[in-house]
């Protein structure tokens, strides 16, 4: 993996309207996290038009930035990362096992998650964006303490193996799980048939449902097929349903920020209408 060049650096960070910060430091990661999340979708359209998702650095640059989409974990903190490296940020891949919406208590699953490890001077933090509806808006420490503002946590594993579980305060209930990683740095190259996995195999849930996701404020909005969230901090949602595919697509556009061309709206609103009745 290696740092995204000038010209890159300076057209990603108008893309994301921030300045470039002054030192690679904590509040910097905050800040560039959060203008992320607010441009940016976790989004995976691509998957549900069949097309292929290519995730050198070029091919996720010109999606990003120049078609002004979104992606998902295996784009968007792939990018991110050769951002970070370009701004002076040292930093380690790791993979994840997604636990969102299973019991804490589901049999493992396998790695099909990419999250960066951030080494400051403070500490190793966790920076993420690009897991969906429960991103952390802000980089999150790997050890000691954690903020009282920020509803998440850490759980270490009973079986010794060194993994750690994120978890995230959903509601007044309990915590909900998010993904579980361990210490060790995973290669690039790694990334490439789990990448592969997640686009094109007919168990994926990227090819089963539609899955988008953005920071606004305070609140994250999160699409799933027709069910359109608005999440707050606190763990409460509010939720509305969409029936019709061309509503949908225009959420997309509107709620999103998917630059979406002319050759993909029909497309997509026939996979959506699928989706929706199938």
């Amino acid at each position: 993996m290696y740092a995204l060049n000038p010209q890159q650096t300076e057209s990603y960070l108008r893309h994301l309207d921030i300045p470039a910060p002054q030192q690679p430091d904590l509040a910097s990661l905050d800040r560039l996290i959060a203008a992320h999340q607010r441009r940016v979708a976790f989004e995976n359209v691509d998957v549900l038009l069949d097309r292929a998702v290519h995730i050198d650095a070029d091919a996720v640059f010109a999606k990003v930035v120049e078609r002004q989409r979104g992606g998902y974990c295996y784009e968007l903190n792939n990018l991110f990362a050769r951002l970070l490296l370009a701004l002076g940020y040292q930093l380690e891949l790791l993979g994840g096992r997604v636990r969102w919406g299973l019991p804490l208590d589901a049999p493992q699953t396998m790695l099909s998650h990419l999250m960066l490890r951030v080494l400051l001077p403070e500490g190793p933090y966790l920076a993420d964006v690009g897991f969906g509806s429960a991103t952390p808006w802000r980089a999150v420490p790997l050890v000691g303490e954690m903020p009282d503002d920020l509803p998440y946590r850490l759980r270490p594993q009973e079986d010794g193996t060194g993994e750690v579980q994120l978890e995230n305060f959903r509601t007044e209930s309990g915590w909900a799980a998010c993904y579980r990683f361990g210490p060790e740095v995973n290669a690039w190259v790694d990334c490439i048939p789990r990448n592969w996995y997640t686009s094109t195999h007919p168990n994926s849930v990227f090819r089963q449902m539609l899955m988008t996701a953005r920071s606004e404020g305070e609140w994250r909005l999160t699409l799933a097929n027709g069910t359109f969230n608005k999440r707050h901090r606190d763990g409460r949602v509010e939720s509305r349903r969409i029936e019709d595919a061309a509503e949908l697509v225009e959420v997309l556009r509107n709620d999103f920020l998917l630059n979406l061309t002319d050759d993909e709206i029909e497309p997509l609103r026939q996979r959506l209408d699928g989706l929706l009745n199938g």
